[in-house]
């Protein structure tokens, strides 16, 4: 019962007085309710019928983060690496300057970024966790769900206290952005834009045809705004053509293509027309250096030597925790050298080892969570194949959340804040009840999903 909580944080935050104050219905959304667009009914993944609620000050920390931290990532191959082609080839490319050749090549036609951050509120505030780059952004399904939560809390709800409480469609925002981007960097033709969305991780069947129809639903939405017209589909790629200069899906000129499916090969006709400037592709071959979870070590080393400004130098080395990419050198952590292999083994507690590339919570090895020979397995592998990075550990403060029965008990939190060029997309929560932690909390590995709800007083 929340007349109950006495923790210092939970995820009403000082709203708790305005909600129920029981238990009266399930604690998990049934996302085959009628009020859930028929795309997401059956949502794999649970979500609790709560609200996370932020206060005006953690929205502005998540903005300034969400967009100035992928700005930061873009300057990376001119500062750090002084657009070496060898040395960029090296880190991100395993040693192929023709792939790192291309990749500069895409990276310098400076598209803005879709990003999402994943972070963690400790004691000190937000930590970045990572960095995810590119359209396969996962986490913005979960805002079809929010007229079911606003339904379960008259606060939510109710005329004299709902405008009290926001949140950002984080899909319409990424939409209207996209459009604004095809516009820019492609134009419009005959007041028509037409999106290809690559989908090829899910199979065909009535769940693509459902999850394309949203899209293109709301996509024609966005346009409408524009004074635009056009559609969104789907398909084999490889289907597209390239016909004097453009990019045709049938008879059907395509001004944007997106992949919402993780590592996918790029079919040679949309790469040209992007080259050309006749397609707007925002998850071009550039992603590959941008997306490595290596790079926030080589932010925080850039901040520390000052390359950026005050401002900029302050934000990275306050919310970036210590990282490095694991390897037998030697490392300065908290002011002192180290043999980096050696302060790993000797300190499991402090620290994460995780792959650079690695996604859905794959490969992540959280020492505190280990015991000594699973933590020396993990160590030797990072060693053994040079694909990993070592992150002090920074844990979640326990926000006090209903767990599968509706008792209050604490949870550490992942937020995953989005951003898109300079627009914020807001911020989407998984939490994991302390109880059975295991230091990963991602949705593929149990986790509970929540909608986040802005105060605005």
């Amino acid at each position: 019962m929340i007349a109950n909580i006495t923790e210092e944080y939970t995820i009403l935050s000082e709203k708790i007085s305005e909600f129920r104050r029981g238990n009266a219905f399930p604690s998990r959304i049934d996302t085959n309710d009628d009020m859930v667009p028929e795309a997401f009914r059956n949502y794999g993944y649970p979500v609790t019928a709560w609200p996370i609620l932020i206060n005006e000050e953690m929205t502005a920390q998540l903005m300034e983060l969400s967009v100035k931290i992928p700005k930061l990532l873009q300057q990376i191959p001119d500062l750090y690496f002084n657009k070496n082609m060898e040395k960029i080839a090296d880190f991100y490319f395993e040693g192929d300057e023709m792939m790192a050749e291309l990749g500069m090549m895409c990276h310098e036609k400076n598209l803005e970024l879709g990003c999402r951050l994943d972070l963690t509120y400790t004691e000190d505030g937000f930590k970045i966790l990572e960095a995810n780059i590119g359209s396969s952004l996962g986490g913005w399904q979960i805002q079809s769900l929010e007229s079911v939560i606003r339904r379960n809390h008259p606060a939510l709800s109710e005329k004299d206290h709902a405008n009290h409480y926001r949140t950002r469609n984080t899909l319409q925002i990424y939409m209207n952005y996209l459009i604004g981007q095809v516009i820019k960097h492609i134009g419009k033709e005959n007041k028509t834009l037409n999106l290809f969305v690559d989908m090829r991780d899910m199979e065909d069947g009535p769940e693509k045809q459902l999850n394309i129809a949203f899209f293109d639903d709301l996509f024609k939405q966005e346009l409408a705004k524009f004074g635009l017209e056009g559609e969104a589909c789907t398909g084999d790629m490889k289907a597209l053509e390239l016909i004097s200069g453009n990019l045709y899906m049938v008879d059907k000129i395509i001004h944007s293509v997106i992949v919402l499916s993780l590592d996918s090969e790029i079919s040679p006709a949309v790469f040209r027309a992007f080259i050309m400037d006749n397609v707007y592709f925002p998850d071009h071959l550039g992603l590959r250096m941008l997306g490595d979870k290596r790079n926030l070590s080589i932010l925080r080393e850039l901040a520390l030597e000052g390359r950026f400004s005050p401002e900029e130098n302050e934000l990275i080395l306050k919310n970036i925790p210590w990282t490095a990419p694991v390897g037998h050198t030697k490392t300065i952590f908290r002011q002192q050298e180290y043999d980096l292999p050696a302060l790993l083994r000797d300190n499991r507690e402090k620290f994460v080892i995780k792959a650079s590339r690695g996604y859905q919570g794959k490969d992540v090895f959280v020492g505190k969570y280990l015991n000594d020979g699973q933590w020396q397995e993990a160590l030797d592998l990072a060693l053994t194949t040079d694909a990993f990075i070592a992150q002090e550990f920074s844990d979640s403060i326990g926000f006090s959340a209903p767990n599968e029965h509706n008792q209050w008990t604490p949870h550490k939190l992942i937020w995953g804040a989005f951003g898109f060029g300079d627009s914020y997309g807001g911020v989407w929560v998984r939490m994991s009840e302390v109880t059975s932690d295991v230091g990963v909390i991602n949705s593929a590995t149990g986790a509970v999903e929540a909608i986040v709800f802005e105060i605005i007083d």
